[in-house]
């Protein structure tokens, strides 16, 4: 079985609830209705956040009820609404992917004209090309404020 096959069937996916509200890699922003938004400290794109879905260890959504698909859809929504709210990007691309991490979860990239790879995709072909750039102290802390902010005004408050 290989790493990712353990992975992929639970086997110390830290992904599965519980998590860590703050690691050296993210910084919970709000627990929602069936999943936890988290701000990563890498920011090439300023606002990306992670949607992890918080229920039990799921891979693809065809493993999930339709009601707990409809929660997760939600909870995007709601995430992507807030992100766009605050970073004001010029679009925003969302992927469920899993093949680095297979847990459901979210990634929701603001994009900017003048962003690093505007016009391409997020990722490098090699893993190891991508780009690392996290925010100063000062500005995470002022981007996870306004970004639970504007979580809790609801989708509507632009």
């Amino acid at each position: 079985m290989t790493a990712w096959d353990r992975l992929a069937a639970g086997e110390n996916c830290r992904f599965d609830a519980p998590r860590a509200a703050h690691t050296d890699e993210w910084d919970a922003v709000a627990t929602l209705h069936s999943a936890t938004l988290y701000l990563p400290r890498n920011q090439t794109y300023r606002g990306h956040c992670i949607l992890v879905f918080d229920p039990r260890h799921a891979t693809r959504p065809d493993q999930l009820a339709a009601d707990e698909w409809a929660a997760f859809t939600d909870d995007l929504h709601r995430a992507v609404c807030a992100i766009a709210a605050v970073c004001k990007p010029d679009h925003v691309n969302v992927a469920s992917l899993g093949n680095v991490m297979p847990h459901l979860h979210w990634h929701v990239v603001p994009r900017y004209k003048n962003d690093p790879r505007w016009g391409a995709p997020i990722w490098a072909a090699d893993l190891r090309d991508d780009l690392d750039r996290p925010l100063d102290s000062e500005d995470h802390t002022l981007l996870l404020a306004a970004l639970r902010s504007a979580l809790a005004a609801g989708p509507g408050a632009r």
